[in-house]
């Protein structure tokens, strides 16, 4: 478990959460792409946060149904995808202006920025994170983004810092073996 880093605000109870929008680059990976001759991209993404996926996903269903938490990337790319249906979390790419595209899906859930939680770690993230109720950056983002973020953990992206985001949030070390076995081992 990576240093804790006092957060600028308490973290949010995530019963009371309605969305959580992941980065997909600099938070899933390390944010550097792999190119081949042929001009296939490939990426390295941590196996940690896909079993912190599976918890916070197995979590929702138990506890939170309507939370919803979904990938939302500038890129298209299928190596996103891939991941991201792998994961079995929702997707939304080519999305040049993340706070607009934002802005509407909050209104037609009826939904604001406070219940929202934000992950990101470049510019194209810093005026969602700015309005979301709770961002959260990794430690090798962008400085503005660093100094923007509600709370910034000490790992970078794409080396387990969205499993570090998840067990955090859920506060796992207050949890019995018992009720992380049913995270962990739950099938959704």
């Amino acid at each position: 478990m990576a240093t804790k880093k006092k957060s600028k605000t308490s973290w949010p109870d995530p019963k009371k959460l309605h969305t959580i929008v992941f980065d997909f680059d600099g938070v899933f990976t390390d944010n550097a792409v792999y190119v081949d001759q042929s001009g296939v991209e490939t990426a390295r993404c941590h196996r940690g946060d896909g079993m912190g996926i599976k918890m916070l996903l197995n979590w929702i269903a138990l506890n939170q149904p309507s939370l919803v938490a979904f990938v939302l990337s500038l890129e298209v790319n299928p190596v996103v995808t891939m991941r991201a249906n792998k994961l079995k979390l929702g997707c939304h790419q080519n999305i040049s202006d993340k706070t607009t595209w934002l802005d509407e899906h909050l209104k037609l859930r009826k939904k604001d920025y406070k219940g929202l939680v934000y992950l990101g770690n470049d510019l194209n993230d810093l005026a969602a994170m700015k309005k979301a109720g709770f961002s959260v950056a990794p430690s090798d983002a962008h400085p503005l983004v660093l100094k923007a973020a509600s709370c910034v953990i000490d790992i970078p992206g794409g080396h387990g810092f969205v499993r570090e985001f998840v067990e955090r949030l859920l506060k796992i070390e207050k949890m019995s073996p018992q009720q992380i076995d049913v995270l962990v081992s739950r099938k959704r």
